[in-house]
């Protein structure tokens, strides 16, 4: 059996990550897709346009279903969690960045998703094989 390219800590991290993200994910895609009024009250979201709203529950759905084949293959399905952390990380500079320059930023109808996008940021800098990733290891694999 070959050694794998990653450490036994390094693909436990991947596994907790994958299952926070099913966790996560897949139950906030489907209300977001299912109940969106609902689910902007819960959170104390201003409301938005039901379609917008619509693709950022499928995203979120997604990743969420994606993250169950990177259970059975973690290094293979890695990719999804590096996809994952640029978007959360480019939201955060892009928008909540941004909203907050400008003095748009609603912390009260925001903190929910900006804590949920920071805990799933700091598992991605952990769980992400980087190493592995940026030496091509994941179109070898």
């Amino acid at each position: 059996m070959d050694a794998l390219p990653v450490s036994d800590f390094k693909m436990r991290c991947l596994k907790f990550q994958y299952w926070f993200t099913i966790l996560a994910a897949i139950p906030l895609g489907l209300a977001i897709i299912l109940f969106p009024r609902w689910t902007q009250k819960l959170f104390k979201w201003k409301e938005q346009d039901t379609l917008m709203f619509g693709i950022t529950g499928s995203v979120y759905f997604a990743f969420g279903t994606l993250s169950i084949l990177g259970l059975k293959d973690p290094l293979k399905w890695s990719p999804i969690l590096l996809l994952q952390f640029l978007y959360k990380v480019t939201w955060f500079a892009g928008v909540v960045g941004l909203m907050a320059k400008r003095g748009e930023l609603d912390i009260s109808s925001a903190s929910w998703l900006m804590l949920g996008y920071a805990a799933m940021i700091a598992g991605d800098i952990f769980a992400i094989p980087w190493g592995y990733l940026l030496k091509g290891g994941a179109k070898r694999g």
